[in-house]
């Protein structure tokens, strides 16, 4: 299986990065992740044999325990990558919970074995992919806010259309 934790978002920071997308679609071309895609990876952990999925689940209830829901808002639009086929996402105005759940979930993964992806880690929305950003104009970006309640790990099937992910074990933080 193909996995990867990450923190949910509540409604009104999708919404609003619907908006952001939708605002995008009239001058930026490339592949639009779907709404009901949107997360804040964690750890990705690629291929994973399903056998182990309780050591993860053990792993990231051991991780969350310690953090409490956090207010999460909105802020810059930013890229990876080339500008002519870029990721483009968006950012938040305080990275620190993000980075401390972060250290958390990746610590509890070295402690039991797992390898993940170790890039530094950046809290970020993905909003598309393969975007040309050659024009260098991007549109101001809706702002909101609201609460980080949910760690999960998902799966991810690739086969279709468009990725679609499934909680497998989620963490709900305490208030």
């Amino acid at each position: 299986m193909r996995l990867f934790i990450a923190a949910e978002l509540p409604d009104s920071i999708r919404e609003a990065l619907a908006e952001t997308s939708a605002v995008l679609r009239d001058c930026v071309h490339g592949r639009f992740v779907a709404s009901d895609s949107f997360h804040v990876t964690l750890a990705f952990l690629g291929e994973v044999p399903g056998a182990r999925i309780p050591e993860l689940q053990d792993a990231l209830d051991v991780a969350c325990a310690s953090h409490r829901a956090f207010s999460a808002q909105l802020s810059e639009l930013g890229c990876f990558g080339k500008r002519t086929k870029a990721t483009l996402w968006q950012g938040f105005q305080d990275q620190a919970p993000f980075a401390s759940l972060a250290t958390d979930v990746r610590s509890q993964l070295t402690r039991i074995g797992f390898e993940f992806d170790a890039k530094p880690f950046r809290p970020h929305i993905t909003l598309m992919r393969a975007a040309d950003l050659s024009s260098g104009v991007l549109p101001a970006c809706c702002q909101a806010e609201g609460t980080i309640s949910y760690i999960t790990l998902f799966s991810s099937d690739l086969s279709g259309k468009r990725p679609i992910y499934t909680a497998l074990h989620s963490v709900s933080l305490e208030r």
